[in-house]
This record gives C-alpha cells, sequence and structure tokens, in this order.
C-alpha cells in the first residue's frame, strides 16, 4: 500500500504544474487582448475626437463665410447669404437698411427672368432678354468679387465684415474650434502649430442648394440631374437660351460634405462658386509606442448656409390714369404693344427723354435737378421710344420678386383687362381763391389707378383704385425717368375728338385733346448705394396704392392662385418734363382771379414745377433707420402715367397752342 501511495504523488504533482502553465498562458492572452482593447478604444477615440475636431473647425469657417457681406456697384450688398434689411452697415443715404443678396439668389433671378423673357414673347421682347443678361454679367462680376474676399479672409489673420459691421474672422475661429475638440483620450497630444489650411473650392456631384426652381415647373422644366427636390443643384451647368447657369454650394443649413469629393476647380464647367470649405490640419501624437510622436493628418469639408428672405413686399407695379381711362391701354401688355407706344411718332417728336435726378429727391430736395440719362443696359445715347423704356421697367419690377415670381402669372398678367374707372366722370370744385369759394367745374373723366404685386407665393395679383391728379411725388435720386409727349397722339387715336368744356366764371372754353404723353418712373433700375443714389433703388411711398382700405376685391393673374392679399404699394416717383410741349399755364398767370390752390390748369410737367405753392403738393420720402418700412408693406417700383393734355389756348390773348393738365382735387 505504501508503494501504491509513493507512485500516485509524482503524477498529482506534474498535473498540477501543467495546470499552472495552462493559467499563466491564459492570463498572457488575456493581457495581451486587454492591452490590444485599450490600444483599440485609444485609437477609435483618438480618430472620432480628430475628425469631430476638423469637422468643427470647416463648420466654423463655413459659418463665417456666410457672413461676410460686400458692397457691390452692380448688386448692392452680396453675401452667400440672402438678408433682410436689418443690417446696421447696410444703412442707404436715407438713413435704412438695405438688404444682402446671396451670389444664388442673383443668378436664379436672373436665370428666371430670362425664362419670362422667352414666355413673353413681345414685340421688343429683346430688351427684356438683354436686361436679364446683364443681370447675369453683373451677378457674375459681384460673384469673382465675393470670392476674392472670402479667399482672403480664410488666410492667417484675414478677415471680413457681416451686415453689421462686425469683423468675421474664419480663420481665427476655425482654430479656435479645432483646438477646444482637439484629442484628449491619448497621453499626450499637441496641435501642430500653422498646419491649419482652409482653401475654398467645390464639390464634385453637386449639392442641394435653397434656390427653389422656377415656377410652374411644366412652363420652364428643369432637368432632374439638376435638382433635388424642387432645389437647383449645385455645380452643375443649366442653361437657357444660350446662357450658362451654375449655382454654388449653398444650403439651408450649414453641413460636412464628403472631403474626398472636393476639388479646387470641377472640369468641363463654364464657371464655378467656390464655396465649400475645406479644412486640413496636422496633430502630433505620442503615446507608450511611440515617444518621440507622430503626425496625424486630418481633413474636413463644409458647406455654407443661406438665410431664406420671403421677400414679403417686394414693391409694386401701377399703370396711372389721373385724367380718365386711355381707349388704346386696355391691358398692360397695350403698354409695350400699341402702334403708337412702338412707334413712338418718332417722326414728329423723336425717342423719349430719358433723365436721372441728380443731387438728391427731385424736386424737394435742395440743389436737385434732373440730368440726360444714357440707355441703361449699352450707356449710349438714348434712343428708344415709351415702349422699350416700358419694357425695361416691367423687368425690373419683376426682379424686385427674386426667385419666386410665377411664370405664367407674370405673363397671364399681361392680358389681364383693366377695371374701368368708377365713377366714370367727377365733378371738381375749382378754387378761385385758397381756401375758397370753389366753383363747380365737370364733369370730367374719373381717374384710376390699375395696381399689380406678388402675392407670397410669387402669383400676380390686380386691383385698381380711384386716382387723382394730384398729389405728386418726388422722384428717386439716381433712378429712371422717361417722358414721351404725344405718347397717345390724336391723329391715329380711336374716336378722337375734342371735348369741350366750359370754365366756370370766364365764359371761355378749354379742350380735353384725345392726346396723352406718358411718364414713367422706374424706382429701382439701379440697386445699391454706389449707384443706386439715396434709397438705393428701393421702392418709394404712395399712399394711394399703400392700403387696401377701399375693400376692392384682389384678382390674382395666375390659374394656380391660392388666395393672398394686397398689402402696400408705394411711390410715383415723379420725372422732369423736357419736352418742348410744356407751355402749359403757369400758377403764377393763373386763368382764374385768384392764386388758386391747387391750380385750376396746372402746367404740363408732373412736378408741379411753376405751382405756388409747389412744396405742399409734395410727398418726400421719409427719411429714418432700421428696418426699411417698405419691406413689410408695398412701396412703388415702377409707375406709368398718362395724362390727358388741356388745350387751354382760349384762355390766353395769345394764339400760341398751350397745353396744361387738370390740377384740381376739390377743397
Amino acid at each position: 500500500m505504501d508503494r501504491r501511495i509513493q507512485r500516485r504523488w509524482p503524477l498529482n504533482r506534474d498535473r498540477r504544474g501543467n495546470m499552472l502553465v495552462v493559467v499563466t498562458a491564459a492570463c498572457f492572452i488575456i493581457i495581451v487582448l486587454l492591452l490590444f482593447a485599450v490600444s483599440y478604444v485609444r485609437f477609435t477615440g483618438t480618430s472620432l475626437e480628430q475628425r469631430t475636431a476638423i469637422e468643427s473647425a470647416a463648420i466654423a469657417a463655413a459659418k463665417d463665410l456666410s457672413r461676410i457681406c460686400i458692397n457691390t456697384p452692380e448688386c448692392g450688398w452680396v453675401s452667400l447669404s440672402d438678408y433682410a434689411p436689418n443690417g446696421s452697415a447696410t444703412q442707404a443715404p436715407d438713413g435704412f437698411d438695405l438688404p444682402v443678396r446671396s451670389i444664388n439668389t442673383l443668378i436664379g433671378t436672373a436665370r428666371l427672368d430670362l425664362i419670362i423673357a422667352h414666355q413673353l414673347n413681345a414685340p421688343n421682347g429683346a430688351i427684356y432678354t438683354q436686361a436679364a443678361q446683364q443681370d447675369m454679367t453683373d451677378a457674375l462680376s459681384c460673384k469673382t468679387q465675393l470670392e476674392a474676399v472670402l479667399t482672403a479672409a480664410l488666410q492667417p489673420g484675414g478677415s471680413g465684415t457681416d451686415k453689421d459691421g462686425n469683423t468675421v474672422t474664419p480663420y481665427a475661429d476655425a482654430l479656435a474650434a479645432y483646438q477646444s475638440n482637439q484629442i484628449r483620450m491619448t497621453g499626450s497630444s499637441n496641435y501642430v502649430n500653422g498646419s491649419l489650411q482652409l482653401s475654398l473650392g467645390s464639390i464634385q456631384g453637386g449639392t442641394v442648394t435653397n434656390i427653389p426652381v422656377p415656377q410652374p415647373t411644366a412652363t420652364a422644366p428643369v432637368p432632374a440631374n439638376a435638382q433635388i427636390a424642387g432645389y437647383y443643384k449645385s455645380y452643375v451647368n443649366i442653361p437657357f437660351q444660350g446662357t450658362n447657369f451654375v449655382f454654388g454650394g449653398i444650403g439651408k443649413d450649414i453641413r460636412v460634405v464628403d472631403h474626398k469629393k472636393w476639388l479646387a476647380t470641377i472640369p468641363g464647367l463654364p464657371y464655378q462658386i467656390p464655396t465649400i470649405v475645406k479644412a486640413e490640419a496636422d496633430q502630433l501624437i505620442k503615446d507608450i509606442h511611440s515617444s518621440n510622436g507622430y503626425k496625424v493628418h486630418c481633413i474636413a469639408a463644409a458647406q455654407p448656409c443661406s438665410v431664406y428672405d420671403p421677400l414679403p413686399a417686394p414693391g409694386a407695379l401701377s399703370i396711372s390714369f389721373p385724367d380718365g381711362k386711355v381707349p388704346e391701354i386696355t391691358a398692360p401688355r397695350d403698354c409695350y404693344n400699341d402702334n403708337q407706344m412702338t412707334a413712338g411718332n418718332l417722326s414728329s417728336n423723336g425717342p423719349s427723354t430719358l433723365q436721372t435726378p441728380v443731387g438728391g429727391d427731385f424736386p424737394i430736395d435742395a440743389g436737385s435737378s434732373m440730368s440726360t440719362m444714357n440707355w441703361p443696359l449699352d450707356n449710349t445715347p438714348n434712343t428708344h421710344h415709351a415702349a422699350d423704356v416700358w419694357i425695361l421697367a416691367l423687368h425690373d419690377w419683376v426682379r424686385r420678386a427674386g426667385t419666386k415670381a410665377n411664370i405664367d402669372s407674370v405673363v397671364q398678367m399681361q392680358t389681364t383687362t383693366l377695371d374701368n374707372p368708377s365713377p366714370a366722370t367727377v365733378t371738381w370744385l375749382a378754387p378761385v381763391t385758397q381756401g375758397g369759394p370753389y366753383l363747380s367745374f365737370g364733369p370730367i373723366p374719373g381717374g384710376i389707378i390699375h395696381i399689380f404685386k406678388f402675392a407670397p407665393d410669387g402669383v400676380v395679383t390686380y386691383q385698381s383704385k380711384p386716382l387723382t391728379p394730384y398729389p405728386l411725388y418726388v422722384s428717386s435720386n439716381k433712378q429712371m425717368y422717361s417722358e414721351d409727349l404725344k405718347a397717345i397722339d390724336p391723329s391715329t387715336i380711336n374716336g378722337g375728338a375734342n371735348v369741350t368744356i366750359s370754365v366756370p366764371g370766364l365764359g371761355k372754353d378749354i379742350y380735353l385733346n384725345p392726346v396723352w404723353d406718358d411718364y414713367i418712373r422706374d424706382e429701382v433700375r439701379w440697386p445699391g448705394t454706389i449707384r443706386g443714389g439715396k434709397h438705393a433703388g428701393e421702392p418709394l411711398a404712395m399712399p394711394i396704392v399703400v392700403h387696401n382700405d377701399l375693400g376692392e376685391p384682389i384678382k390674382h393673374i395666375a390659374m394656380n392662385a391660392s388666395g393672398g392679399s394686397a398689402e402696400v404699394i408705394g411711390t410715383t416717383s415723379s420725372g422732369y418734363g423736357a419736352g418742348d410741349d410744356n407751355q402749359g399755364v403757369s400758377h403764377t398767370n393763373p386763368p382764374l382771379s385768384g392764386p388758386g390752390y391747387p391750380p385750376f390748369v396746372a402746367p404740363q410737367n408732373d412736378f408741379g414745377i411753376a405751382m405756388v405753392p409747389a412744396s405742399p403738393l409734395m410727398s418726400p420720402y421719409p427719411a429714418g433707420s432700421g428696418l426699411r418700412p417698405f419691406y413689410q408693406t408695398y412701396g412703388t417700383a415702377v409707375d406709368v402715367r398718362f395724362r390727358r393734355r388741356i388745350d387751354v389756348t382760349n384762355l390766353y390773348s395769345s394764339s400760341t397752342k398751350k397745353y396744361g393738365y387738370f390740377g384740381i382735387v376739390g377743397p
């Protein structure tokens, strides 16, 4: 028995030794696995934090780029983003803040207007087309200017300014964002000084922008590969009628994009707007495996964003008949279709007179005057007639609606039948002396104004209101004014007979000629403070079109109209009559026995010149600060006034023909 015990003892000891070896090996494997797990966690954490850091840098830079604004001669204030007129650094000379337009908005507006020009098919539609093409040329010039500023701002020490005049430092902000998110999980990690680089470029394949495709899509289809969910796609050429259109990478929100698709220049595009920010930086990492450390290069890219501006009240277009309905003008298109407006009676009177107010708003600002203006699209001496001026002004009004103008609605507006005056005739009380007594005068044709506005969905609305010859309004500094005497000529007018009116108390007759002079005011021709003057091409005020206080129904001019409201309209900026027929009755030599206020017959101009007192008849544009009044309420952008001539020769001893306009508005 003892021998059996002695034999078993070595066997148990061997087994226990083997077990110890197994346990030791298992512990070693576990330790190795734990070390690997720790290293993997550190590696994964390092990678994630490094990516977070560089993406934070790219986002910070993209955010800053969206804030930078520049003032351009062509389009006023421009940025990567739209901004409502509430920036303290964007003030116009009148004190009110101006809007900032996104470079993509400018391009989208030019493309939309070029489509509208094609759809109008007007006899002088080439002018509308040329205006839209000029807008695109201006947008590309602004693109070049903006790109230079943004590129410089991304460099170390670079900066720009925002709409409030604050300094924006994309590089410094990107570096701060990177360093606040840099790697912490490793034993030692440091940013390599000077390694952060920011570059502007494009994204291959494009991204969705915040610029909507034109509506309705059936009228102007956009290829499927050029849009995403109803919005234009960036970095793809979308030509129309031979003009190239490429949008920059600017979306509704700031977002990280695939840096592997970033390119400094995309081959094959006619031009591009580099907006995608690529951020690169090096990080020196030291751990137990590398005491000297090793560099890790990280890259990310981000796309900037644009704030959406709904343009609640972009401005109104009005057709004014203060002296009664003009038989030839039954719809807006007649202003460019009627053979008299088109021909402009060039054989007798020559082209329309184009002028612009200098030295302030004419005639209320001291030192203001009217100066001859060249044709805006080529800066040559004007040889154009009233129809050409009108279709250019029509373009300028539509341009105010930005990218939301409904194509069909703008086109259908041209054939809208204009309302008849209501009442058809009126009887004025003519003042014998200021403050009375008054003599009944009439009946004479009732005046009417036709008002067109853009509803929030881009559909054009129409309403009409009674209109009197006065009060008169100023002409906006540096904007466009045109007059065409005998725009509607008596030799060709339908039913062109004189209407005899007896002057009360004088026993003499005056005659309503079947002749209309027209005055076109385009207050929005030149945007911005560099070319746009005192009000920088913003709409002005005209009370008759500001408030919808008469309860008139609003007519939507589009089949897809879904409601809307008429808000405010604002200016009929006056122009200066420079023709040879300006021989109206001067208020300093009245046909009645007193000074008269307003005069019984006014001079043949649309400013109340030679009327005493003139100033009370003028409504100056109010000065102010902050948000412009006609951003949320309508002001007039464009107006055409047809003034009917009165032959007042019988009121003078001379047989020389003299003409004037109705000047009375009642007590």
